[in-house]
């Protein structure tokens, strides 16, 4: 078996070092930052619902809840939201 990867710990890293390069020691570049949690979540969830949409890839749903750690129900209204938009 392969071995997982945690890509919330990569995540993390990821933007803790950036976090750390903008930063710096200067309490002003604070205002440097923009991030909407909001928006990141929604993208996330789209990136992986769309792949598996695309690859045709079945038990779309039951797989997001897994990776994404949330329910099927909540996966389905996401999608739901999702493709009402467009």
């Amino acid at each position: 078996m392969k071995q997982k990867i945690d890509l919330g710990a990569e995540v993390t890293a990821f933007v803790q070092q950036r976090m750390t390069e903008i930063l710096g020691e200067d309490p002003q570049n604070i205002n440097r930052i923009e991030l909407n949690i909001r928006e990141v979540k929604e993208q996330i969830f789209r990136l992986f619902y769309d792949y598996q949409v695309t690859h045709g890839w079945p038990h779309i749903a039951a797989n997001t809840s897994i990776l994404l750690g949330i329910s099927e129900m909540h996966v389905h209204r996401m999608a739901k939201k999702r493709y009402q938009k467009h």
